[in-house]
């Protein structure tokens, strides 16, 4: 029966085709660990989506994103989007293979292939919350189960698009090139306990803990608790910035003076300045501002 095999989503493209090339140890290992699978690639960009309807109209109800950050995005937008299956007969499993890999950072599941097809083997999971966005300048919805954000942030993963060639190491340039060119944005910011109008470097809507190749810039994750992590860098000089470079990455970034950080399920964010870039889980959704909601305890992900 199809309900008890694995459905995985492969994207042979992510991290610079690391997923093609790694396919025959992956197949190989779910074989020698007898775990049943069934498997597509994804041929064109947001595949997953299509996959995943005609994987859960199949009977399929266990699924494995074999990717990078973005293909984990497509999949979980795909499971949120759908209607026609309650979400607590789903399992998600993740085997990354992308660029950044920031969502599973978070429960440290490893890039080794044979360590990761294990847990999905062991299937313990939790019910983790899901972010719904929905865009201010455009009849839009997007769903994301790491962090999003816009502003700095967004600004460099718009420059990333053009550096992922670079493998790993292309979060980390894009960072280094948007400080010296990235100015700070003007945001409007409500939720249910704060309104403030501030001069911000990015605001970050958060559940889990690591975005952009590695940056920590959310506080006291739990990505289970119905409440979003919200940090809001106030305005940075390039010197302030580059001082505080390596913060963004050690997460001391979020106890600077000029970050505030709190909680809440439900925030808007706006701006009226042109091209402000969102991003979601690493992946660009627009520009201009948005209302994230959190849903609380939506989905089951496989995690160790």
């Amino acid at each position: 029966m199809r309900k008890n095999k694995w459905f995985l989503i492969v994207n042979p493209t992510s991290g610079s085709f690391t997923g093609k090339r790694k396919w025959t140890q992956i197949a190989a290992t779910f074989e020698a660990e007898e775990i049943p699978y069934d498997f597509e690639f994804t041929t064109k960009p947001q595949h997953e989506y299509e996959l995943v309807l005609q994987g859960l109209k199949k009977g399929y109800r266990k699924f494995v994103s074999v990717g990078g950050d973005g293909t984990l995005h497509h999949v979980v937008n795909g499971l949120m989007q759908q209607k026609s299956v309650s979400l607590t007969e789903v399992k998600l499993g993740v085997i990354p293979l992308g660029t950044g890999n920031d969502w599973v950072k978070t429960y440290k599941i490893p890039k080794n292939i044979k360590k990761a097809v294990q847990i999905i083997k062991a299937e313990h999971t939790i019910l983790q919350d899901i972010g719904q966005l929905s865009l201010l300048n455009v009849d839009k919805t997007v769903f994301f189960n790491n962090v999003a954000g816009l502003g700095f942030d967004g600004y460099v993963v718009q420059r990333n698009e053009r550096l992922k060639f670079l493998g790993a190491a292309s979060f980390l340039i894009s960072t280094v090139l948007s400080l010296a060119s990235y100015t700070s944005t003007e945001f409007v910011i409500e939720s249910t306990e704060h309104k403030l109008t501030t001069k911000s470097l990015l605001t970050i809507v958060g559940i889990c803990k690591y975005s952009g190749g590695g940056m920590q810039l959310t506080k006291d994750v739990d990505s289970a608790d119905g409440l979003f992590d919200v940090s809001i860098a106030k305005h940075f000089s390039l010197w302030k910035l580059l001082k505080n470079a390596v913060g963004l990455f050690n997460g001391a970034i979020v106890h600077h003076k000029q970050v505030t950080t709190f909680k809440t399920n439900l925030i808007t964010i706006n701006t009226s300045q042109d091209k402000v870039f969102i991003q979601a889980d690493g992946e660009l959704i627009g520009t201009g501002g948005f209302t994230a909601t959190i849903l609380p305890k939506a989905l089951p992900f496989v995690i160790p």
